[in-house]
């Protein structure tokens, strides 16, 4: 697992058998791709949003940009921008 700091936000970041993750932290915003197409979760509450990218890095460079961008995490954007 891949961790990286940006703008007060940690990244979790991993690969496996099953598929990607990306996990932004401490706001429990999690992308992955594990038993259905790329989705989002927001706070884990088990509702699976979809996301139009399926590839991990276009996923990650999006969350990583939208960061840097928004000098921090704006959810009601980045949602925008993965749909």
């Amino acid at each position: 697992m891949i961790k990286l700091s940006k703008h007060g936000k940690i990244i979790y970041t991993g690969k496996s058998i099953r598929g990607w993750k990306i996990i932004i932290m401490p706001d429990e915003i999690r992308l992955d791709n594990y038993y259905k197409p790329s989705h989002i979760h927001v706070q884990n509450n088990g509702i699976h949003i979809p996301v139009k990218y399926k590839n991990y890095e276009e996923v990650g460079l999006i969350v990583e940009l939208h960061l840097e961008k928004n000098k921090g995490l704006n959810l009601e954007k980045l949602m925008e921008e993965l749909s």
